[in-house]
């Protein structure tokens, strides 16, 4: 049932004493970062039925920064060892409620198989995917006996899977399967109980437990995947991380802080760590340790990250707490700083984020929500009267950590100065488009609204071609001397006019093109943002060869697409937002003048889409 919100602790903890040193060569940081620690009980449930379990959060960004709409996702626990049932969704309108649910969306379900068996999907992460609006949830698909037992009795039966949101519809997908490489050691594949990332031009990193079965020992690796709004595909897995100890390696989180990645790894006997450089490759995993040597306790469990433009954490577990009466030592849930040099975590930063109360707590999730606040989210693991006794009720705790200074780097002391960059698209004023309603006017605004001293100057020409762009940059784009600059082309350059058999430029000089593009103003110190265009509607005018113009501008998109993530730069993926809206029945047309054009509806879509992004690649915070 609902409880009201109430606090039951609010404390200013330090999260770094003087004590404590960082290595040599460390990422900057400040000693005088600190956090408070305020919790809400969310839910509280225990009828001896199920418990909430798993449940894990995602902030969608909307105009004010400060405040997202967030979405929880869990499970019922069916009182059978990792017997789950389908996923349960609670939302709130902003990081402080009001929260509805948990619904059960019927896309997120049981699925029935023959021979009594229950398809499923457990160990679920959420998280937001800002090129195209959506929310990503990723976890691992189980196949359930009658009573409750995970079965390995189909290829592949372990594997990870997805669904989609689309938060301005509030619909979700049906999970579908991330399609992993030939090779024995994918038989087993699993996203689980796992933190992955975002790259800003729009690619995953996805960890990875993966394997020849369920009976041998795990190895990790992480997947770099390519999403388009529908589809997520594997582009490339990296190397193993191997250790033969009991069940392997399992359960990754990924972090990224100070231009380096992380994994947190568990093990059955105890917890381990690397660090890589590009997200792909890692050293080799080294145990856990506080900074004096001693090792941190964890062990057959999961662990977390929370990043700070100042610091790297990991929330934990750990024995040596008072705590011999927890299963596997697994309350209470402990923050502290990591040394992202030594890999050590610094003892003195140690502080209790949850605190233990008779229940386990080692099923948790931890993510950023604003710029000021991250969240720990864990819920009750209550399974003996023992543990009732001492005070614990099945709650499902939201655990805020208030940074004392905001996660973001800071502001520049003149006004940020954007440059939109495109066709008639961008240009957009038209009849029955005035300036003010333009993408470039709204995230103008946006950004205003938000505290950012912006200024975004609109300089989109009609009828133009990334060759045409490339002949002014400096003249119309450079001499404002902008910090960042987006650009959008692609439905000219693809297009066949009347007379015509190709289009106005091949798709391979567009891409050319685009890259040209970015050099010249990253060799000019300008961030750039590459923007797919918006799809045409369906009665659009037929091209110069009797075709919807979409079916020669999607190599362009794709086009675009790739730059991007081969040059690490941000995306916005209009295309892949408007297709996908079309494919659920929306009439895009009507978002448009021409079926081409956007009107002031389909113009405050694609600022909806890039409010973020820009945010995210200028490091605004979140």
């Amino acid at each position: 049932m609902f409880l009201p919100r109430f606090l039951l602790g609010s404390l200013w903890l330090s999260a770094l004493l003087g004590s404590a040193r960082l290595a040599v060569g460390a990422p900057a940081t400040d000693v005088s970062l600190d956090f408070r620690v305020e919790r809400e009980t969310v839910l509280r449930h225990d009828d001896g039925r199920f418990l909430w379990y798993h449940p894990r959060a995602v902030a969608v960004p909307g105009e004010d920064p400060a405040s997202p709409a967030m979405v929880i996702t869990l499970q019922q626990h069916l009182q059978v060892s990792d017997y789950y049932s389908g996923l349960h969704v609670l939302s709130g309108s902003s990081p402080r409620g009001p929260w509805t649910g948990p619904v059960a969306p019927a896309e997120l379900g049981w699925r029935q198989e023959p021979g009594g068996v229950t398809l499923s999907v457990a160990d679920v992460t959420p998280g937001w995917h800002a090129a195209t609006g959506r929310v990503i949830a990723l976890g691992a698909q189980v196949r359930y006996s009658p009573k409750g037992a995970q079965l390995e009795d189909v290829p592949r039966a372990h594997q990870t899977v997805y669904a989609v949101l689309d938060p301005r519809s509030g619909t979700w997908t049906r999970w579908r399967v991330l399609e992993m490489p030939p090779g024995d050691e994918f038989n087993f594949a699993r996203n689980a109980c796992s933190q992955w990332l975002v790259r800003p031009d729009g690619t995953l990193l996805v960890p990875l437990y993966v394997g020849r079965n369920a009976k041998e020992p795990f190895s990790v690796a992480v997947a770099e995947c390519r999403f388009d709004g529908t589809t997520l595909r594997v582009v490339r897995v990296g190397p193993l991380l191997r250790l033969p100890i009991k069940r392997g390696l399992h359960e990754p989180s990924l972090a990224k802080f100070g231009g380096k990645y992380f994994l947190t790894l568990r093990n059955d006997l105890r917890a381990y760590v690397a660090s890589g450089d590009d997200g792909l490759v890692y050293g080799d995993p080294q145990v856990w340790r506080f900074d004096d040597g001693e090792e941190l306790g964890s062990y057959n469990t999961q662990a977390h990250w929370i990043t700070h433009r100042e610091g790297l954490f990991l929330v934990y577990t750990r024995r040596g707490a008072g705590n011999d009466h927890i299963i596997r030592h697994r309350a209470p849930l402990f923050m502290a700083r990591v040394d992202p040099v030594a890999l050590h975590v610094l003892r003195a930063t140690e502080r209790i984020v949850v605190p233990e109360r008779g229940a386990e707590l080692g099923n948790f999730g931890a993510n950023a929500v604003t710029e000021s606040e991250a969240w720990v989210t864990v819920s009750e693991g209550l399974f003996t009267n023992d543990s009732r006794s001492r005070g614990a009720d099945g709650s499902t705790f939201v655990a805020r950590i208030h940074w004392s200074r905001p996660d973001r780097a800071e502001l520049p002391t003149e006004p940020l100065r954007i440059v939109t960059l495109g066709d008639s698209i961008t240009k957009a004023v038209r009849p029955g488009v005035v300036a003010e309603e333009t993408f470039a006017a709204r995230l103008e605004r946006a950004l205003r609204r938000g505290g950012v001293d912006a200024t975004v100057r609109n300089v989109g020409i009609g009828g133009e071609r990334t060759d045409q762009a490339l002949l002014r940059l400096e003249r119309d784009v450079l001499a404002h001397r902008p910090h960042l600059v987006t650009i959008m082309y692609g439905t000219n350059d693809s297009y066949v006019d009347p007379g015509k058999t190709a289009s106005r430029i091949t798709a391979d000089a567009y891409r050319a093109n685009l890259e040209q593009l970015i050099d010249r103003l990253r060799a000019a110190g300008v961030t750039p943002v590459l923007m797919t265009a918006p799809r045409w509607g369906r009665a659009a005018k037929l091209n110069g060869v009797g075709e919807n113009p979409n079916l020669r501008l999607e190599p362009f998109v794709e086009h675009c697409r790739d730059v991007a993530a081969e040059r690490r730069v941000s995306l916005v993926d209009h295309y892949g937002d408007w297709s996908d809206a079309e494919g659920r029945g929306e009439d895009i047309g009507a978002w448009t003048t021409d079926q081409c054009h956007p009107n002031p509806s389909g113009q405050a879509r694609l600022a909806e889409r890039i409010l973020p992004v820009v945010r995210a690649a200028l490091q605004l915070g979140r």
